[in-house]
């Protein structure tokens, strides 16, 4: 992948976990007194807004994977499973946040909103996990490669 993608995707990636982990925390755990009594964090609507957008360049990013990183990498057999999961994963997030924002009504809303944050919690964890392997295999090929060449008369 061009390295340039590569750090963008990866940038994305953390600005739109760092601000939905913090939306969670915020909207779960910590209230703010009001006038009226506990309300809502005053950073909660900002931080939604910027997952948003975070969320919008994540799908641009992920669409340029899937038509440049994917079908390269699915010939070479390698880490199929992880990038799979990556792809679910990413598929279920597109889903669970149409359904935050369109369908859910308030009994669904918090159940979403758990297994939302829960995917969106795990994906960064897999996909280093993907990255590792992925860098390791690379490094096994190409010095089986140089060993290869190196016996040739």
């Amino acid at each position: 992948m061009p390295a340039g993608l590569r750090r963008g995707l990866y940038a994305v990636l953390a600005l739109s976990w760092a601000s939905g982990i913090v939306y969670f925390v915020l909207s779960r755990w910590l209230q703010v007194d009001g006038e009226f009594g506990p309300e809502k964090h005053p950073w909660q609507f900002p931080l939604l807004k910027i997952h948003g957008a975070a969320a919008f360049l994540m799908l641009m990013a992920i669409g340029a994977m899937l038509v440049n990183h994917v079908p390269a990498t699915w010939r070479t057999r390698r880490s199929r499973g992880l990038g799979l999961s990556l792809v679910a994963g990413v598929a279920l997030m597109v889903i669970s946040a149409w359904c935050l924002y369109y369908a859910a009504d308030e009994y669904w809303r918090p159940i979403l909103g758990n297994i939302h944050a829960a995917i969106g919690f795990a994906l960064p964890l897999i996909l280093a996990i993907h990255i590792l392997r992925g860098r390791r295999s690379a490094r096994a090929k190409h010095r089986a490669h140089r060993a290869e060449r190196a016996s040739e008369p």
